[in-house]
Formats: C-alpha cells, structure tokens, sequence
C-alpha cells in the first residue's frame, strides 16, 4: 500500500481565476487570512480542468463525454445497467474517470435507466488537489480595460454600440502553492459492491500516473488570450506507505526582496519529522536556481536537485511500488 504526494510552488503567474463579474468588474477569486490580508486562488477544478485538457492533448487521455451514452446501452440487461461492468469499462477506457473519479445520477436514455445496485454510478477520485493559493498578498490592483482598435475596426459596425463598453479586472501576480496526493492503490482498480476489481497492468498503472506526473511539471493555464506557465520551481514530497499529504501546510514561502522567494527551512524540517524514519529516504526535493534567497540552505539541508530530476525519481518510485504491487 503506497501513497504519492507533492506540494509544488508555481513559477510566477498572473491573475488566473475569477469568479463572477460585479456589475463591469471581473473579481479574482480571494480568501481572507487572520492578519488582514487577502491572498487569490485557483480552485482545484481550476486545476484539474488544466490537467485533463493537457491530458488530451498531449498524452490522449479520453475525457468523459456524450458517447457515454453507448457505454450504458452496452451493459443494460434487461432494462437494467450492470454497474459494475459499466464503471470496470469506464476506468479501463478513460483516464478522466480513473484518475479524477465521476458521479452519475438519475441516468436516463428513452427512460430511466434502473441500476443493478445503488441509487448512482459513483468513483471517488484517488487524485486530489487542493486549491492553489498566492503567496504574495493582494493588494487591490485594477486593469482598465478596452480594444478601442477592434471597436474603430469591426465592432461599431456590426454591434449596436455607439461607444466602447469600457470594463475593469482585478490583477494580481505571485507564485502559487497547492498540493497532489495519489492514492496509487486505488488507480486502475474497480470498486464494487462486494468485489474490488483489477482493470489494469502494472505497467499501465504506472504510465497513467507518470502522465499526471509529466503534466504538472509543465503545467499551464490558459485564460482570457494569455498563457500562463505553472511549472513548479519548488516540490517536495514522494512515494510513502503511509498516505498523507505531508507537506500541504508546511511550505511556507514569502516573495522578498528582488522578488526572490524565502522559504522557511525550519517548518519544513518539523514536518518531515511526521514522516516514519524508515520512509524519510524517500522524500524528494527539487527547486530552480535563482529563485529563492536561500537557496544554498534549501541545497544543504534537503540535497535539494533540480525539479525535472526530482519529478524523474518520484517516477521511479511509482514504478517501484507497481512492481512490488
């Protein structure tokens, strides 16, 4: 029994998930803390729309979507769906359904659809994700906005606008910090009524978690005609037996001066601390130069390496646990 986890800290980014519009102004998504201040956040659909889209494109995960539909006439006996043959073929097929789970309810073709046990079709994800939160506090900042080029060119033409709708966003650049836990048991695996079944190889076990693994190395955000690089400079974490998210409240990291990043060593050494000794071996480290001030604590303390050499021994880890598995 083996659990991943990371706490990663992003590159630099801007602005990266509003929430509803007040009247002409878009609103960044905010949290208050004790002291006063408001930090932003990307909320973990946020974050795991990003993943699944890069999943797609770049390593052809199957995303769930209408053609579900044939799935469901496929395993209906006598009017009924077989639930377990349905979410077996669901986690052996798609990616999105193995790694991120789905629920489905009130199933309906010509007519409702009655299921072989239970009220729903349910698969609790073995991948979580926190929301990622700012480090740097918000300060209020505000982006007028308006494309009086378009208007002049296009949009005065063939809108009923006599004048530019001017609009207003709130801006906000830091670094992010969120946190990935994978329970390696669970991906590949079916869980029925009275039966876990086991869908998958090892070996492709293994790959679908190594995918996520290469996604959130490269991970990036697209949102309203930018590009937004949320590569990690920072993570920590690795494969355990114990599951826990180790790391999730540890990393503490403050923007300083010449926008270099501080990190607190010490929080970090207290919670390694949580770690059984026989597993410490396995926590990995890895950080991009020139971005923290102490860098050179964070290499001596934690034989920090790279973040691409970091992600290439988690690796190794996931596959050594589906070796043994």
């Amino acid at each position: 029994m083996s659990g991943l986890t990371l706490t990663i800290i992003t590159s630099e980014a801007s602005s990266l998930n509003y929430g509803e519009n007040v009247g002409n102004v878009s609103v960044l998504k905010k949290v208050s803390l004790g002291n006063g201040d408001q930090i932003t956040y990307v909320s973990d659909k946020a974050l795991k729309y990003d993943i699944k889209r890069k999943g797609k494109q770049e390593k052809g995960w199957k995303l769930l979507d209408k053609t579900l539909q044939k799935y469901i006439k496929g395993n209906l006996k006598d009017g009924k769906l077989d639930v377990d043959s349905f979410g077996k073929q669901l986690v052996k097929e798609y990616e999105e359904f193995d790694l991120f789970g789905g629920l489905f309810t009130n199933l309906k073709l010509d007519k409702k659809v009655n299921l072989s046990y239970g009220d729903s079709v349910k698969r609790t994800s073995p991948v979580k994700i926190t929301y990622a939160f700012s480090l740097a506090p918000f300060k209020g900042d505000m982006n007028f906005l308006n494309n009086i080029d378009a208007f002049n060119r296009y949009i005065k033409h063939i809108e009923e606008k006599g004048e530019q709708v001017i609009a207003y966003s709130e801006e906000h650049r830091s670094h992010y910090v969120y946190t990935v836990t994978v329970d390696l048991d669970r991906v590949g695996v079916w869980e029925g009524e009275e039966k876990v079944f086991d869908e998958l190889t090892a070996q492709e076990k293994a790959k679908r978690v190594k995918d996520l693994l290469d996604i959130l190395m490269r991970l990036d955000r697209q949102i309203r005609g930018r590009w937004e690089n949320l590569s990690p400079v920072f993570v920590i974490g690795g494969v355990f037996k114990t599951k826990h998210p180790f790391f999730m409240d540890s990393v503490d990291a403050k923007q300083v001066s010449e926008g270099k990043l501080l990190l607190n060593v010490e929080r970090l050494k207290e919670a390694i601390e949580f770690i059984p000794q026989e597993e410490r071996e396995n926590i990995v480290l890895g950080i991009q130069s020139g971005v923290f001030l102490n860098e050179q604590d964070i290499r001596e303390v934690f034989k920090a390496s790279s973040v691409a050499k970091a992600f290439e021994k988690i690796k190794e880890g996931v596959d050594k646990h589906y070796e043994n598995s």
